[in-house]
């Protein structure tokens, strides 16, 4: 594979000015289409502007936003100077807030201080009780002590911080030279996206991931989708994830493909989207795919412009996949497998023969050195037999940001990262996802670990203990099943503790299934199995026929 050894500010301006008047994003509801000349001159000035507001390279700096244009410009402004971009989940709550500004050493803040009826200043002040706002928008908090300024996004309702128009207004005082000189200084190999990815431990994990990375691995992608700038992609996804601003933005910069952002998730837009705007691509995990067909109007929609797009995640039903191949129909539609430290790994092609596009996910992308071994002993395994999936790539993240030993824990002194998934490929080096090892639940394309909401039910005065696994879902892949054991005189129910998590949690994390029990199986023993409560929990939901994946809880 040829290496592209640049910066992600550059690469984009190299790339827009050889079609400056094409279409890069297209918004509902904001209407006009921003082009890819304009695009690159607006992340010009709000990178000047920040300079001037005091971010500098290397300073960490989080956005917690939905999909909106002024993510995409934070995006592009923060990596020509060298910054960080720390991109939050739009539905975090104070408690996770507050752990990932302070894990982070986030300097700068930006966020929406509204968004769907959910009120983003009142959680921040929720995290940060003792912040403080001084003028030119400073803050301070003993918190959160690397905190120096917030910034709000979109129009102003507060009087309280800066806005991001405001922070443009500032591009004059930087001149070009000097903003020049800056951009110099940034290299390929610097951090540029820290995201956060749940831990084993209960704890997040911020993946480094560079510049590099992300360009050379939206290459192959690009490759695999055959994209051009004839090409109109449908990204109904998250930006924060990295099916978002790494499969998503990265890939269609790298392409001069015009993308119509989806601000937020629905069957309803996305399909009227796609008529609309004739897309030519779609992204999605199962459960969108899944949601289109069961859409009650899905019949009266022309989407015969589709040709390709990206259907990823843990598990991808080949009847599904199928389905969605022939009556969307996406002709095209290749599937994928991802993790956040590298990104894609595997990937099926647009002209894949019908049995390896529903029944695998692909062979290894350019520049990707995949293996399956015996996760005791090891051993390099055979085609055909399932082990743990390891990988090995110039792409992979630097490392967990400030948590070393939790990065030595998955990759090993010769650099491979045990991704914990399980799986198989066969003769001709296509991957199948079989199953995972890890103690992570994966619903709708989100990952949730139980540890991270059984410390979080322990806040609750009348819990004593609990335990949460997944169980199968046709829809979202699996669904959040909490055992959980109350104090003798508790009068609390399953509905009054999803009340508790309601304000608390992210709404994914919230389990749908609540069991109250006198005891945990195997708690007398002092061994409380979570596989064997797996096992209970699909008997006690009649799932028994649902199990698509091998799970190994592993305490």
């Amino acid at each position: 594979m040829r290496w592209i050894d640049t910066t992600v500010g550059d690469f984009f301006d190299r790339q827009a000015d050889k079609l400056p008047h094409q279409k890069a994003l297209i918004s509902l509801p904001y209407g006009e289409a921003i082009t890819f000349g304009k695009l690159k001159n607006l992340s010009d000035l709000l990178a000047r502007g920040m300079i001037d507001l005091g971010v500098r390279k290397g300073d960490n700096v989080a956005v917690w936003a939905k999909n909106i244009p002024e993510w995409v410009f934070l995006f592009l402004g923060l990596a020509k100077i060298g910054a960080v971009m720390v991109p939050l989940n739009p539905n975090i709550r104070a408690r996770d807030l507050l752990y990932d500004l302070k894990q982070a050493d986030v300097k700068f803040l930006f966020f929406t201080e509204s968004c769907n009826g959910t009120d983003y200043v009142k959680i921040l002040h929720q995290a940060i009780p003792d912040l403080q706002v001084h003028s030119g928008g400073k803050v301070q908090s003993e918190k959160l002590p690397c905190l120096k300024k917030v910034i709000t996004l979109g129009n102003k309702t507060s009087s309280q911080f800066i806005t991001f128009s405001e922070v443009v207004d500032r591009a004059h005082k930087v001149t070009e030279v000097d903003f020049r000189s800056i951009r110099e200084k940034v290299f390929p190999s610097d951090p540029f996206i820290i995201k956060f990815t749940c831990g084993l431990t209960g704890h997040s994990r911020g993946a480094v991931l560079t510049h590099f990375g992300l360009i050379n691995n939206a290459q192959p992608i690009a490759r695999k989708l055959n994209f051009d700038s004839s090409d109109i992609l449908c990204l109904p996804l998250p930006f924060h994830y990295i099916f978002g601003f790494w499969m998503g933005l990265m890939v269609t910069f790298s392409t001069l493909t015009s993308t119509v952002i989806i601000p937020r998730y629905n069957a309803s837009d996305v399909l009227k989207s796609i008529e609309k705007y004739r897309c030519t691509a779609l992204y999605g995990v199962p459960t969108i795919f899944a949601d289109l067909f069961s859409h009650q109007e899905f019949s009266k929609f022309d989407l015969s412009s589709l040709r390709t797009g990206i259907i990823s995640g843990d598990y991808c039903p080949p009847d599904l996949i199928k389905e969605t191949i022939e009556k969307m129909p996406i002709p095209e539609l290749t599937a994928a497998y991802g993790i956040t430290e590298i990104g894609l790994l595997t990937q099926t092609g647009c002209n894949e023969s019908i049995e390896k596009s529903i029944t695998t996910l692909g062979q290894p992308l350019d520049g990707m050195e995949l293996k399956v071994i015996d996760s005791e002993s090891g051993e390099l395994l055979p085609a055909g037999m399932q082990g743990e999936i390891c990988v090995r790539t110039p792409v992979m993240m630097k490392g967990y940001y400030n948590m070393e030993k939790e990065t030595s824990e998955l990759v090993d002194k010769e650099g491979w990262f045990h991704t914990g998934d399980l799986g198989t490929k066969d003769e001709e080096r296509y991957y199948r996802i079989t199953g995972r090892k890890r103690n992570m639940i994966i619903r709708g394309g989100e990952n949730i670990y139980p540890l991270e909401i059984e410390k979080f039910l322990q806040f609750h005065p009348d819990i004593i203990n609990s335990r949460v696994v997944g169980v199968p879902s046709r829809r979202l892949t699996e669904e959040v099943y909490a055992f959980v054991k109350t104090s003798n005189d508790s009068t609390c129910n399953p509905q009054s503790i999803r009340e508790f998590c309601r304000t608390q949690i992210p709404r994914h994390q919230i389990p749908r299934w609540i069991k109250i029990v006198d005891e945990l199986p195997g708690e007398k023993e002092g061994k409380v199995d979570r596989n064997r409560l797996r096992l209970l929990a699909i008997e006690d939901l009649k799932l028994e026929g649902e199990q698509s994946l091998k799970i190994i809880y592993e305490e």
